[in-house]
């Protein structure tokens, strides 16, 4: 394989190539975290194991972005595929997707009852983002178990005042201790929540990018497609 062909298949991959990237960061951070014991120490901190859920929560939706990422880097190669071989599907993949079934309304030859521009144009940025568009909720669902955890620890910390009783210094001790605990759940709860969340959106954000460039590609492919070989007869191989 040559050169242009090597290039043409990277930049086909490139959402799932800056997923991996990302990956391979967030694995390092929670390496030193893990080697120099602070995760041990929120998992032992937080009463309410909402800090681990979290956690879990996060690697769930890296693996799903993971699978968006893959579902966005074929849709890219087929797309580029059909661009090199003049918008004919030569790939032989049984069930199209969407740019496949928007190229083929677009450029199909009719007359009649031809298909809305805007519409298309709406439902092929839909039928893109939707892959990866339940990453955003999850980012946001992080932020909210977060703020869960926040309240569950203010009502550890109110809980042990009202328990008070009698005014020596042991009692004043327990009381100082059981705040100090409800006090690490509502502020490791929030940053791990906001942290993962931080984390989620920047994988989605890449995706976004990636999903909003395909189509950009797309409309732009063919309206110079109809251009040249006509509004909607002929395809770019069959107008040449």
């Amino acid at each position: 394989m040559n050169i242009a062909n090597e290039l043409w298949r990277s930049s086909a991959y490139r959402p799932l190539y800056t997923w991996l990237i990302i990956s391979g960061l967030v694995l390092f951070g929670f390496f030193l975290l893990w080697r120099y014991q602070f995760i041990d120490q929120i998992i032992e901190a937080d009463l309410t194991r909402l800090s681990l859920i979290i956690g879990v929560v996060f690697l769930a939706a890296c693996g799903y972005l993971g699978v968006s990422a893959y579902r966005l880097s074929q849709m890219n190669f087929r797309f580029l595929h059909r661009v090199q071989n003049g918008n004919s599907d030569t790939t032989g993949k049984a069930e199209p997707d969407a740019v496949d079934e928007y190229l083929d309304l677009m450029l199909e030859p009719k007359s009649e009852n031809a298909p809305h521009d805007e519409s298309m144009h709406t439902w092929l940025a839909e039928q893109v983002h939707k892959g990866h568009r339940l990453g955003w909720f999850i980012s946001d669902s992080l932020i909210r178990l977060g703020l869960v955890g926040t309240v569950i620890g203010f009502i550890i910390m109110l809980g042990s005042v009202y328990d008070l009783e009698g005014d020596d210094v042991s009692v004043l001790q327990d009381l100082m201790s059981s705040m100090g605990g409800g006090m690490q759940v509502a502020l490791y709860t929030t940053l791990t929540g906001i942290s993962l969340s931080l984390i989620l959106g920047i994988y989605c954000k890449y995706l976004d990018s990636g999903a909003d460039e395909l189509v950009s590609r797309v409309i732009q492919h063919t309206a110079r497609s109809r251009q040249e070989g006509g509004k909607f007869g002929k395809s770019v191989s069959e107008a040449s």
